[in-house]
């Protein structure tokens, strides 16, 4: 049953995020785990912060990659999907 309303949150995710006012371009990347502990199993990793911020207040959590590198998550829950995008250095990677 998981995947079944995997699949119809998927269906979902252009009216929301056309409601949010994002373009389909910002959407990098579109993933389902059927392994997850939690409720959300359907992940949307994000072009930009400016773009995940247009959902609303975020968490965000920092930590530092194998070179040394600060990166930031930055995550917000909106309509069972989890949104998802990552900075390094005060630059949004794709």
């Amino acid at each position: 049953m998981k995947l079944v309303n995997a699949i119809s949150k998927i269906a979902e995710l252009p009216r929301i995020l056309e409601r949010h006012g994002i373009e389909l371009e910002n959407v990098l990347n579109v993933e389902y785990n059927a392994n997850v502990m939690e409720h959300i199993n359907v992940q949307v990793l994000l072009h930009d912060k400016e773009t995940i911020q247009k959902l609303g207040v975020c968490d965000n959590e920092s930590t530092i990659g194998h070179d040394d590198t600060r990166w930031t998550q930055f995550r917000i829950v909106k309509d069972g999907i989890s949104f998802v995008c990552w900075e390094r250095q005060g630059e949004a990677i794709a």
